[in-house]
């Protein structure tokens, strides 16, 4: 006799959904219970030091990180982010200390849903069509995957693709290197070297949507869309789920520090 298995309520009833900011049982399995998703909301509308706008409309470290535009956007950040700490007060950094540690689909999902409506209403601002648009991301060390068993920004990436109708393609490759967390600016600059095109005929006159999870120094997603544009991608748009506060401006690149 086949088993018809479980279904998803009767796996809530085993496993009931817990909230992934402070592990409170929660009665549907969308991420976070109320009071995060509140502290959330309140992350979000944070000022930048440098500009005073939000983290959405903060435009600080653009020169250096895209030079495509959708909408009147460079690059499309969620939040600011300040150091990975799953102890933090903050819960965005608890947050992405868990994506990037513990393969949790409520977690991709609340991330990828964050994501997909912003990318959908700048293009909607510029009339983009998502389907001329492509998804790819920088993919995880091979050491990181093995370590926690998946690449949390392809797996973001994959389900923002579900939510927009944009479709996704893996377009690079890592042939070693360190995880980036932990590591200086100099460091972050030299381990991004590690980064190749694995598919160099399909970025050519293409549009690329870059994902990442975090921005920091944004060595790594410059990397990327250096090798994008010079197999010929016509846009490459970055995108992260949050980006390092500026503590100061240095100069008219508006370089992260």
């Amino acid at each position: 006799m086949k088993s018809k298995g479980f279904g998803k309520k009767a796996l809530d009833l085993l496993f009931p959904p817990r909230c992934q900011g402070c592990g409170k049982l929660i009665d549907r399995d969308d991420g976070l219970c109320g009071a995060c998703l509140a502290k959330y909301g309140d992350e979000q509308r944070e000022s930048c030091p440098v500009c005073g706008r939000t983290a959405r409309e903060c435009s600080c470290g653009a020169a250096a990180l895209g030079s495509s535009f959708i909408g009147n956007r460079r690059y499309c950040a969620m939040t600011f982010y300040n150091e990975y700490n799953a102890d933090s007060e903050r819960i965005t950094e608890k947050l992405i200390f868990r994506l990037k540690r513990k393969n949790s689909s409520s977690l991709t999902d609340f991330f990828a849903r964050e994501a997909a409506a912003e990318i959908m209403r700048l293009m909607q601002l510029s009339e983009e069509r998502p389907e001329e648009w492509i998804i790819t991301w920088p993919p995880r060390t091979p050491r990181a995957v093995l370590e926690y068993g998946y690449d949390q920004s392809e797996a973001v990436a994959r389900r923002i693709s579900y939510y927009t109708g944009i479709p996704w393609k893996k377009m690079l490759v890592r042939t070693g290197g360190r995880e980036q967390k932990g590591l200086g600016a100099e460091e972050r600059e030299a381990n991004v070297s590690t980064l190749a095109l694995l598919r160099r005929k399909e970025a050519d006159r293409k549009r690329f949507i870059l994902f990442d999870d975090v921005i920091t120094t944004g060595a790594t997603v410059r990397e990327a869309a250096d090798l994008l544009y010079g197999a010929g991608a016509e846009a490459v748009f970055p995108v992260c789920i949050a980006k390092t506060l500026l503590k100061e401006k240095t100069d008219d690149e508006g370089v992260f520090v």
